[in-house]
């Protein structure tokens, strides 16, 4: 094998620096919202970062062994009868040499270089401390081997390629020098890529990701008794269907917080109320707001527990659960995700605490549960979660609200 004959250091390292960009420039925003900016960075310096030879002349190894040489005969140029080669007496002598860093580093040229070759018998990968060996091999006949000689001549070849290394690790200093800087520039263009991409996406309340051949679903701004600031959009096109906007979906919110917190002022008043008792209260408030908001609507697999909607397309839907524990907290994210529609990409789960005492190992189980199936979540009240969860029966995106109110008496 020859080495240090490829492609020379700095345009091996600027296609190294161009994969390491166009990586980067690929990073979904499902992998990139639950992480951090810093980690990120660092990754992509520990993957890109050049790892450079170091040679190790002191430590190498040799070895002789008796072997028969082909000689060069003289006299076959001036006598056709005189064999070519004749056979002697020789020693071959091998010498394997550590080596740390990448291997793939001996395949290419460095900037500063000689004409001479670099040829090898064998390169062996790093082994898994890091250590790795090349061998190099001399012939020399048994009149003209000296120990000293045979070490003399090692010596040298293996310094030749320390120089060689040297050189190498010269250029991609500079690189290596000015990755940190180059990878936060990538990694903070996508992010600035990614939030003006959502922020577009945002502005035009568009649903995450569509199902396929889907009509275009367009947010409704829903009737309020007491304010009627939010026109009703009436398109003329056919099929065309709507989703919640996100003024609604939060004013909902809102309403139904406002309505849980002062249960929870009185929460020997809610004893006796179960499931369906806790929804038709809360029912009640919503009416006062919104127009036909509905308990127990049938819908797709099953009934939604809270439907608001319009002109028979359900704008906000939500499910009513006392806490039973993890699993049964997820089964009841599943279950409201089963009978959601494609247009249904906003919903709600109300989560209502009667039999644990401790509070707070409640919302420590619903965080725990929601940092499992989110794929990104924020936490604007404490006992409140905005989370991003993949649909698992169609693989769209759910913008999911998690209230949690605590009527323990």
């Amino acid at each position: 094998m020859q080495c240090f004959h490829g492609n020379l250091t700095v345009d091996v390292f600027k296609a190294h620096h161009a994969r390491m960009r166009q990586e980067i420039a690929s990073l979904s925003a499902e992998r990139m919202d639950k992480t951090d900016r810093d980690a990120w960075i660092d990754y992509y310096v520990s993957q890109y970062e050049i790892d450079c030879l170091a040679i190790y002349p002191e430590s190498m190894q040799l070895e002789l062994d008796e072997k028969t040489l082909q000689e060069y005969n003289h006299w076959s140029r001036m006598d056709p009868s005189e064999p070519k080669y004749f056979d002697v007496a020789g020693f071959r002598a091998t010498c394997m040499v550590p080596y740390t860093g990448d291997p793939e580093l001996f395949k290419v040229t460095p900037m500063t270089h000689t004409l001479r070759t670099f040829e090898i018998e064998r390169l062996d990968r790093p082994n898994k401390d890091g250590v790795g060996y090349f061998v190099l091999v001399y012939e020399v006949t048994q009149r003209e081997a000296t120990a000293d000689g045979i070490r003399k001549h090692f010596q040298e070849e293996v310094g030749d390629y320390v120089t060689a290394a040297e050189h190498i690790r010269m250029d991609a200093k500079q690189f290596n020098d000015s990755l940190r800087q180059q990878v936060e520039q990538a990694v903070d263009k996508r992010i600035s890529e990614l939030d003006k991409f959502a922020s577009i996406r945002q502005g035009l309340n568009l649903p995450l990701r569509r199902v396929k051949d889907a009509p275009m679903a367009k947010p409704v701004s829903l009737p309020r008794k007491k304010k009627l600031v939010f026109n009703m959009p009436r398109p003329s096109e056919q099929g065309e269907s709507y989703c919640i906007a996100d003024v609604d979906y939060e004013h909902i919110t809102e309403i139904i917080d406002s309505c849980c917190s002062i249960m929870e002022q009185a929460p020997g008043s809610y004893v006796s109320f179960g499931e369906e008792q806790l929804r038709d209260h809360i029912l009640s408030v919503l009416n006062t707001h919104y127009e036909n908001a509905t308990g127990e609507t049938f819908r797709k697999k099953g009934k939604t527990d809270i439907n608001v909607p319009f002109e028979g397309h359900a704008a906000y839907i939500a499910e009513c659960k006392i806490w039973h524990g993890r699993k049964a907290f997820l089964a009841a994210i599943d279950q409201l995700f089963s009978y959601t529609t494609w247009r249904d990409t906003k919903v709600s789960v109300i989560v209502f605490n009667k039999d644990i005492k401790n509070f707070e190992t409640v919302l420590d189980a619903v965080q725990d549960a929601l940092d499992e199936v989110s794929i990104q979540e924020g936490r604007p009240k404490h006992s409140q979660w905005y989370c991003k969860i993949q649909n698992k029966y169609d693989e769209r995106i759910m913008h999911v609200t998690v209230q949690v109110f605590n009527l323990h008496a």
